[in-house]
């Protein structure tokens, strides 16, 4: 761009201090009201500062980071100043959270406190959706890195700011940095969420242990009946499935919070109304319960690889609405990819289908998997029950 340090009058900037001429000024206003190019010099300003343009979304946290970094370029460094470094203590809990997968109650407590700051900073970070960077996008960031530095010479610098260039680097670091770092931060918090989610159905188990063995069956909040409905949570405690399960809370075997899904932001965590029977609705539901209408909830009734409990299931909340679902859908708790089943004999585990390995559909009923669609697509009516002992079927 072309400067005219001859154009001064008194109080404007001096020659020292360069300006835009006044037709790249024009240019630069043409391109922000997004006006077609219509001359050589317009042409050149578009395509410099398209450069700035990204197909990735700049949340209001990645704005206010840049013009944070960017301040701080602006202001004089003393000569003695010490590069910022974290302290000794904040660089050794950092690296113990990492070494413990993100698990803050993993770490002695002296460095616990600063872990969580840490974790804090980190939930910051993967908050929101992550962008889909495309495959090429650190080749065409570094090309358009290459090419402002070869128009670096030729680029006046603008009196007390930074160049556009000097901003089109910031910006570019961080995009780098948001692609490589922000898929790596995502992983440790889903794995940080599974290894929660495995440890709350653990305590569930111990919960139903103690439960089966002061009562002799499995949790149950009323006579459920065989075609009475199971999925007016909230609503009626004698029509819910989820109430026998919320009965474990109700009795004192186990907390609400380890009944609430770590990805479920829905779920409570503190003790409902004294009187409380049940959740509130469907949504502050975690998981999906075996559904004990029209059957004894004997102990002797569960085999050791019965599956009990499991993240909840996508097919009722779209079944109650009068929709389609796709029988082998995984839970939502986990955006879909798998979830975790409790066992008969009270141990856990991961699952990427909700079909067995003998072929039973954990979300439906025997009768329900017979009569599938030729797409693979579901509904309950609300009002089903199991086969029999070893028929699998978790409700809501």
């Amino acid at each position: 761009m072309n400067t005219d340090p001859h154009e001064t009058a008194a109080g404007d900037i001096g020659p020292s201090e360069a300006r835009l001429a006044s037709d790249d000024a024009a240019a630069v206003d043409g391109w922000f009201d997004r006006r077609r190019p219509a001359t050589d010099r317009e042409h050149r300003v578009a395509a410099l500062l398209d450069l700035l343009d990204t197909d990735l979304a700049a949340s209001d946290a990645l704005v206010d980071s840049t013009m944070l970094r960017i301040g701080r370029a602006l202001q004089p460094a003393e000569a003695n100043d010490p590069p910022p470094a974290l302290t000794p203590l904040d660089a050794e809990a950092l690296d113990a959270w990492l070494l413990a997968s993100g698990r803050t109650d993993k770490l002695p407590a002296p460095l616990r406190v600063r872990a969580e700051r840490h974790a804090g900073l980190a939930d910051l970070v993967s908050a929101g959706a992550t962008p889909d960077a495309p495959a090429d996008l650190v080749d065409r960031v570094m090309a358009s890195v290459e090419a402002a530095e070869v128009a670096d010479d030729r680029e006046p610098a603008i009196a007390g700011r930074i160049r556009l260039a000097d901003l089109m680097s910031i910006a570019a670091v961080l995009l780098v940095g948001v692609s490589v770092i922000w898929p790596m931060l995502t992983s440790m918090r889903e794995a940080h969420n599974r290894s929660v989610g495995s440890q709350r159905l653990a305590t569930a188990a111990a919960g139903l242990h103690a439960y089966t063995g002061a009562y002799d069956s499995l949790p149950m909040a009323s006579a459920s009946l065989a075609g009475d409905p199971w999925w007016e949570v909230g609503e009626n405690p004698a029509h819910s499935n989820s109430a026998n399960l919320y009965t474990l809370a109700s009795e004192g075997f186990v907390e609400v919070a380890h009944l609430a899904s770590p990805t479920n932001p829905a779920a409570p965590t503190r003790s409902l109304d004294d009187a409380a029977r049940d959740w509130r609705s469907m949504d502050e539901v975690s998981y999906s319960f075996s559904n004990l209408f029209g059957a004894s909830g004997r102990p002797e009734s569960v085999g050791p690889d019965a599956v009990l409990m499991a993240d909840r299931s996508p097919i009722v909340p779209r079944s109650r609405r009068g929709e389609m679902a796709l029988a082998t859908a995984n839970s939502l708790n986990y955006n879909g990819r798998g979830q975790h089943l409790l066992l008969g004999d009270g141990s856990v585990r991961w699952a990427t289908s909700p079909v067995l390995e003998n072929g039973d559909n954990i979300w439906l009923p025997g009768s329900a998997e017979r009569d599938l669609r030729d797409d693979g697509r579901a509904v309950l009516r609300g009002t089903e029950t199991a086969d029999g002992p070893g028929d699998a079927f978790l409700v809501p």
